[in-house]
């Protein structure tokens, strides 16, 4: 969501292009998804025009702009090369929703139009490849020397990316057992209903907050008692504020440590 417009993009379509880029009102916006890292980032992209998959480096996607020609690393954010570089790309916070949490959340957004043959399962031009490379500790571009053993390599862990906080990993799996994992220290919730996951901050102007889910899905303040769609929307309660989105993406442990290697795991 940006300026008031809401979009959604079915990963499974993503996948196949690599970057999507779309309109927001007078905002444009490039999705990227690096298969390999499993990162997947939109930038507001309004200065510089639409990205394009440029290159490949450290097991992660390179974007560009065609009116520039500056090289983004996707991880990072950061240029490599090019008329603007040294800069530094914007991410836009978004949601990562299954779709039955999405219908369930309210209104669906508009989808980025898609056909049966973009919901294809993600392969290389070698059959079978792509399936036996996931299914392993290998990761092109990558020595086995360079991944952090801490977790087998394509754990998917949530990192926060948040300004002004620090790089923190989560297992992704942690915050779907246990549907909320609190990181106190941060004033951050973690927030899994189902298959998606999504950060909040927990500062709100009534005081810090303290959640769990409810049996119908909702977000409970044990403190306040105010209620909250999963997606942060103000239900009941004294505090009718909605939650403020933080920006995080889920990756694959290899990359997220890789590219922030003063991060720390929380267990969760």
């Amino acid at each position: 969501t940006l300026s008031g417009v809401a979009r959604a993009y079915a990963l499974d379509h993503l996948i196949h292009h690599h970057v999507i880029n779309d309109r927001f009102g007078d905002r444009i916006v490039a999705l990227t998804y690096c298969a390999m890292c499993r990162s997947i980032i939109p930038f507001d992209v309004t200065d510089i025009g639409p990205l394009f998959v440029g290159s490949y480096k450290n097991a992660n996607m390179i974007v560009a702009d065609r009116r520039t020609g500056t090289f983004f690393q996707q991880a990072t954010f950061k240029s490599i090369t090019g008329r603007l570089h040294p800069s530094e790309l914007t991410m836009v916070p978004y949601e990562m929703l299954t779709f039955k949490e999405l219908r369930c959340s309210g209104d669906v957004p508009e989808f980025a139009r898609f056909t049966e043959r973009d919901l294809r399962p993600f392969d290389l031009p070698i059959p079978g490849l792509w399936r036996r490379i996931v299914g392993s500790e290998v990761t092109p571009g990558v020595s086995r020397q360079r991944h952090d053993g801490s977790l087998p390599a394509r754990t998917l862990v949530v990192g926060l990316r948040e300004k002004g906080m620090p790089p923190v990993a989560v297992r992704g799996a942690a915050v779907r057992d246990r549907g909320v994992v609190s990181l106190a220290d941060l004033r951050v919730a973690l927030v899994s209903t189902g298959g998606g996951i999504n950060a909040f901050s927990t500062r709100t102007p009534l005081g810090t907050i303290d959640l769990e889910l409810t049996g119908d899905g909702h977000l409970r303040d044990l403190r306040g008692g105010s209620v909250w769609t999963a997606r942060g929307k103000a239900v009941s309660g004294p505090n009718f504020d909605d939650l403020r989105r933080l920006a995080i993406s889920e990756e694959y442990w290899f990359s997220w440590k890789l590219f922030h290697p003063e991060a720390v795991l929380h267990q969760g």
